[in-house]
């Protein structure tokens, strides 16, 4: 479906009169009112592709009509049941859209009601973002690279948060990392899905799952017992049993490494003053030689606390 037909379509179900324009007139935001020109231009997401339409007029009913067309634009991909963009980034067929060499944020979003995770994500899509339906709860999101971002997983915790301000349903995302063209993004997205799914198992008290993160992970746990604990015990030194076996040690590690190491946010988080918190930050690094409030040493904290959580489930076992 091209951009006159949706225009099209849209004016027979609901008599909304919108022209498509070129897309270097998309809105930096889904809806921008241009009140010299007298013109409400937005952009929309249909099946696999993006487009940028105006409509005349600049006041506040014209962008509540804005809203309106963009969301039945986007509920005609649904019901065409396009599978053009699955197919391709689940490695069948060629791509749904001339993409070129652009960098692409690529996530996998697992939620129990998708419906409202499209038709979010949709809503705050830009021209070149595209959402797809990738069945099984899974929405597939490709997002521009933005500048306002330093990488994928900080993107992925943002859009993390403003999911579940908006969906109250156990929201867990997937970051692939970044694809650059089009050809990449069958592999990125795969990387993804293997993130949502070595999260549930190794972490699935957590949210936001790093591909590159678990691939480290899952690569050492399968490592013999004595290898793993041997790893373990260098990244954490001799006592490392007594911190990981401390729950008030290991909670407040939890929140800070969650809260993106942030004193203020993880102490609110936990309900404690945060010198308590820095208290037991420092408890760790004591017996740890870790200072986890170091990017790095928190990363080498995290991954072989949840080695070693791994390791010590699987001895578990009968």
């Amino acid at each position: 479906m091209d951009a006159l037909e949706i225009a099209k379509k849209l004016y027979e179900l609901s008599g909304l009169q919108i022209r498509p324009i070129d897309k270097a007139c998309a809105p930096s935001v889904g809806i921008v009112r241009d009140e010299i020109a007298g013109k409400t231009v937005f952009s929309a997401v249909c099946g696999a592709n993006s487009y940028v339409f105006e409509i005349d007029g600049a006041g506040e009913d014209r962008e509540v009509t804005a809203a309106l067309a963009r969301e039945l634009i986007y509920g005609f991909s649904q019901k065409t049941g396009d599978n053009t963009t699955r197919d391709f980034l689940n490695g069948r067929g060629v791509p749904p859209v001339s993409l070129g060499k652009t960098d692409y944020y690529v996530f996998a979003v697992y939620c129990r009601i998708p419906d409202r995770v499209r038709e979010y994500l949709s809503a705050m899509a830009c021209a070149e973002d595209f959402v797809a339906d990738m069945g099984d709860g899974k929405t597939a999101f490709c997002k521009k690279v933005d500048d306002d971002y330093r990488s994928a997983g900080e993107f992925g915790t943002v859009l993390h948060e403003n999911l579940a301000e908006e969906i109250d349903a156990g929201v867990k995302i997937g970051v692939g990392g970044i694809a650059h063209g089009t050809s990449e993004l069958p592999t990125y997205y795969a990387y993804a899905n293997s993130a949502l799914a070595s999260g549930a198992e190794f972490d699935p008290q957590s949210d936001v799952y790093s591909y590159k993160e678990y691939a480290l992970i899952k690569m050492l746990s399968s490592l013999p017992y004595t290898e793993t604990e041997k790893f373990v015990k260098t990244a954490l030194g001799r006592n490392y049993r007594a911190v990981l076996g401390d729950e008030e040690l290991m909670t407040a590690a939890d929140a800070f490494i969650r809260r993106s190491l942030n004193i203020s946010e993880a102490s609110r988080s936990m309900y404690v003053h945060r010198n308590t918190l820095i208290y037991r930050l420092d408890k760790i690094e004591k017996s740890t030689g870790l200072n986890i409030r170091n990017f790095n040493d928190a990363m080498t904290f995290r991954v072989a606390y949840l080695i070693y959580k791994r390791a010590e489930d699987e001895m578990k076992k009968p």
